[in-house]
């Protein structure tokens, strides 16, 4: 089996087990939890701490390294040098020599490049060569 297909299943059982972990846990504080202010609060008690710890966690995870028009300032000098470093007769004859391909890889690197464009530029660098040929 190919070790990516490995990595993937590992993934995804330890996020079972993990998953298995965390209910147990949580069972097990309500049930410590029980004889000290009863079952329907200590339930109440148990969520309430659940949810506030996915909210932490969604609150680090979905806040943005830097502001947007940092981004969009560093987006625009990764394609304008990009850009610039392409002579436009390659470019026009790449599309007409595969016109589909190129709409993809046009695709790709456009998600890519919001994503990453540091990264971005240095693949695409590397891919020209084999599509000038």
């Amino acid at each position: 089996m190919d070790k990516a297909k490995l990595r993937l299943i590992a993934g995804a059982v330890a996020t079972m087990f993990g998953l298995a972990g965390v209910v147990s846990l949580g069972i097990a504080a309500v049930l410590a939890l029980a004889p000290i202010m009863g079952i329907i609060w200590a339930t109440a008690t148990m969520a309430c701490i659940c949810l506030a710890i996915a909210a932490l966690a969604i609150m680090l995870f979905l806040l943005p390294g830097k502001p947007i028009e940092e981004e969009v300032d560093q987006f625009e000098d990764t394609a304008a040098g990009f850009l610039a470093d392409l002579p436009f007769d390659t470019i026009k004859a790449m599309i007409e020599k595969r016109p589909v391909t190129i709409a993809v890889i046009a695709g790709v690197v456009g998600y890519t490049m919001v994503r990453e464009p540091r990264e971005t530029v240095k693949a695409v660098r590397r891919m020209l060569p084999y599509l000038i040929t």
